[in-house]
C-alpha cells in the first residue's frame, strides 16, 4: 500500500478559508519523531494524514488521503 500524495501520483489541492491555495507540508507522522513514518500500519486505518498549511494566513488543516493497494 502506498500514499498517492507522498509518491506524487496524485495531487490533492486544498483551499484555505481565506481563499489561498494551501501547501502540502507532508505527512503528519513526520512531525512525531524520526522513526514514526516507519511504524507498522497493521493497526491503523488505510490512510495517510497530510498537513496542509496556508502561506497567506498561517492556518493549517489535516487532510486524509486514502492509501492505494
Amino acid at each position: 500500500m502506498f500514499c498517492p500524495q507522498c509518491n506524487g501520483t496524485e495531487r490533492h489541492r486544498e483551499t484555505c478559508s481565506c481563499g489561498a491555495i494551501m501547501r502540502d507540508a507532508g505527512p503528519v507522522a513526520d512531525y512525531y519523531g524520526p522513526y514514526s513514518p516507519y511504524f507498522s500500519l497493521a493497526f491503523e486505518q488505510p490512510v495517510c494524514v497530510h498537513l496542509f498549511a496556508c502561506p497567506a494566513c498561517g492556518r493549517d488543516r489535516r487532510v486524509t488521503v486514502n492509501l492505494i493497494r
